[in-house]
């Protein structure tokens, strides 16, 4: 297959690439380039792809220029809606009537797609073996305990991670580091993160190296009603054989086990007990993330992801 994907995000070149085969054909074209029409137009006459790809929001402000291109060309769209099922109205629904298929990590949102007459399938995150692993662990990312994530509480859902993991670990408890945008030290909502525990923004390719570095990686869920849907970086920090602390959600019972897999936490209160516990059981914290690595890379890598559906994109 000759898959164009519309966007160079991590997501796409680290992650879900790897579940192609040799034999594909991968380019890249971001649509945010100030000439990406004429290549994309060059693109469609000379290479002929047998599908473009996005994901989320990287071609909301594109698409009234890009989806006529489609068309003229006849290129199908394969739309990765990553934002589901929060964003499903506001902006899945209307990139998803573009698309020839959409891809939800939501499974309660595939009769939503289907009122609509509009073809989707379930496609979650995952791990991508040959970069979320353990590597040699740096002193610059040591810590008790590590978040990388940025802030923002657009989504509500967001704020009941916020409260339940980050908050009570800003007492000093354990050396913390967290990294992410600049939100964290000035945003609208008055959250504020005390200074010495922002490190500035974490370089992707430096992600396996915190988190191989770090005695507790933490994890913040921007859904948690969904049965299915939870952050990419739990199966990130799972691939990278983290010892993973997150707070509850059905979507995190459904797919691992806790305790035994990775985890979780209800409350404030269980957090700083779970981090007690745990900061002093290193052989529990070495075999959980074990384990939680053994699954990842069983059930959940692109390469398992891909093959899922490569039928049906071979089709479309």
């Amino acid at each position: 297959m000759k898959i164009l994907f519309l966007n160079d995000s991590s997501l796409l070149s680290h992650g879900l690439a790897s579940g192609f085969s040799s034999a594909d054909n991968l380019q890249y074209l971001p649509v945010r380039l100030p000439d990406w029409e004429s290549r994309l137009e060059q693109l469609f006459k000379t290479w002929k792809p047998d599908f473009a790809f996005a994901e989320g929001v990287s071609i909301s402000t594109a698409a009234q220029k890009l989806f006529p291109l489609l068309r003229r060309y006849s290129v199908p769209l394969v739309y990765w809606a990553i934002d589901d099922p929060p964003d499903w109205r506001r902006m899945s629904r209307p990139l998803a009537r573009g698309a020839s298929l959409v891809l939800t990590p939501a499974e309660e949102c595939l009769p939503l797609y289907r009122r609509d007459k509009i073809r989707a399938l379930y496609f979650h995150f995952a791990c991508n073996p040959s970069f979320h692993r353990p590597v040699e662990p740096s002193l610059e990312y040591d810590s008790d305990l590590l978040l990388v994530a940025n802030y923002y509480t657009s989504y509500p859902q967001r704020t009941v991670g916020l409260e339940t993991i980050l908050t009570p670990l800003l007492s000093g408890l354990s050396h913390l580091k967290v990294y992410g945008d600049e939100h964290w030290l000035s945003n609208t909502d008055h959250y504020r993160l005390p200074p010495d525990f922002y490190k500035g923004y974490l370089p992707y390719n430096q992600l396996p190296c915190a988190y191989s570095s770090a005695k507790i990686v933490l994890g913040l869920n921007s859904v948690i009603t969904s049965p299915t849907m939870m952050s990419m970086r739990t199966f990130e920090a799972l691939g990278c054989r983290a010892f993973f602390l997150t707070h509850w959600s059905p979507a995190l019972e459904n797919l691992f086990q806790n305790h035994v897999h990775l985890v979780w936490s209800r409350h404030p209160d269980e957090t700083l007990e779970l981090v007690r516990f745990y900061l002093q059981r290193e052989d529990l914290r070495l075999k959980i993330a074990r384990q939680g690595q053994e699954e990842v890379y069983r059930n959940h890598t692109y390469q398992q992801r891909v093959q899922s559906v490569r039928a049906i994109l071979e089709r479309i």
